[in-house]
């Protein structure tokens, strides 16, 4: 007797771009991090392994968009990426973007992005900041870049006024021995510009809806035994506001 298909062991190939410390490469060129230990256990309880490997954003999302790899995370939900992904329906890890700028800057930012319209805010190409600051791009001057990186120097060079970004990323490469300097010199604005939950998505052009339930149904069982909370505590986020927010709503 043959077993359905999704019982069977499978490998399934997953992309990203380079977002410590939930996806990165170690040392060895490995690819690791928070989410990509999720993501490989939940497809580990299920039967299945799955390799991870780091693009440009722009490029891991014209992957899924060809159906040349299987799925992407983490990623925020648009109805633009609805058209050629299956999102799971349980949120992964929550993401904070705030508003960075140089520390001398007299820029304030109270919570309305429309008040930021006559500045030159710096942004990374075909990343989203959650759908506030997605629906008033058409007002704002935004400066594109490739990396987060290049944002930071554009920002200290004095080409760009301020940059959004996640949390995670932002601290991290602020923490980086290379960018010592720049610690110093970029803050963090107070006021969230948006609270966004990221998912796992599956090319949609590779019908894997039924793969997409049982993670969604898998991954509300790692919650419960208590195996997200050991992972927070392994990449020393167990602190954070948002992800305690995250599992106290569950």
């Amino acid at each position: 007797m043959f077993l359905p298909a999704l019982a069977q062991a499978g490998t399934y190939r997953c992309v990203s771009l380079d977002y410590p410390p939930l996806i990165y490469k170690d040392s060895d060129n490995r690819v690791k991090g928070f989410a990509v230990d999720i993501v490989s256990a939940v497809f580990k309880n299920l039967g299945h392994t799955i390799e991870v490997e780091i693009y440009p954003w722009a490029r891991s999302l014209e992957m899924l968009r060809t159906g040349e790899r299987d799925c992407i995370f983490t990623i925020f939900h648009s109805q633009e990426r609805e058209q050629f992904l299956d999102f799971s329906a349980e949120a992964i890890v929550p993401q904070v973007v705030y508003f960075y700028t140089k520390k001398d800057s007299p820029i304030a930012f109270n919570g309305d992005i429309a008040s930021l319209a006559d500045l030159r805010i710096g942004t990374v190409r075909k990343i989203s900041y959650g759908q506030r600051f997605d629906d008033m791009r058409a007002r704002l001057k935004l400066d594109e870049a490739y990396e987060l990186e290049q944002s930071m120097k554009k920002l200290l060079i004095g080409r760009i006024d301020l940059f959004p970004s996640n949390y995670y990323s932002a601290s991290h490469l602020l923490k980086l021995p290379r960018n010592k300097d720049w610690a110093d010199k970029i803050v963090q604005l107070p006021v969230a510009v948006d609270v966004v939950p990221s998912y796992l998505a599956f090319a949609k052009s590779k019908k894997m809806t039924s793969l997409r339930d049982s993670f969604d149904q898998e991954f509300r069982k790692f919650l419960t035994k208590g195996q997200y909370r050991d992972l927070l505590i392994k990449y020393q986020l167990e602190n954070s506001p948002e992800l305690i927010r995250f599992l106290q709503n569950r």
